[in-house]
């Protein structure tokens, strides 16, 4: 695990716990809830997340639901146009947290360990990619 991936301060046993690829990071259930608790309560706004499948360490992110075809699950957080930063962290955290405790792991037939891939941003990295996408 390469704790460069991760925020400053971010907990050892979190990072520990994190199955990445590449600059990316994931959590089984459990973890993944306390991971977004730590990057809300650290001014972290969470973009939303995907569900991974592992299967034999490799990442199926298109598991096969109950219709028999791949789905993608996840959320997505988007940041409203007049919605201070701190705002923002509050909601992407709550409806990132409502999202985890109601996903069910039933609506998923392909046998694997689920994890939750998680996107995570600081509010100068946001500004930035303001920015970099102009006016």
């Amino acid at each position: 695990m390469t704790l460069q991936l991760f925020p400053p301060n971010f907990p050892t046993e979190l990072a520990h716990a994190a199955f990445s690829a590449g600059n990316e990071a994931a959590w089984q259930p459990a973890t993944a809830l306390a991971a977004v608790e730590w990057f809300t309560s650290h001014g972290y706004a969470v973009l939303g997340t995907e569900v991974w499948l592992l299967q034999n360490e490799r990442i199926q992110s298109l598991p096969l639901g109950l219709g028999g075809l791949g789905e993608v699950h996840g959320n997505k957080v988007n940041r409203g146009s007049k919605e201070t930063w701190s705002s923002f962290v509050t909601r992407s955290g709550q409806e990132t947290l409502a999202y985890l405790r109601a996903f069910k792991p039933s609506d998923i037939v392909e046998q694997g360990q689920l994890f939750f891939n998680i996107t995570w941003i600081g509010e100068d990295e946001f500004a930035a990619l303001g920015e970099m996408n102009g006016p």
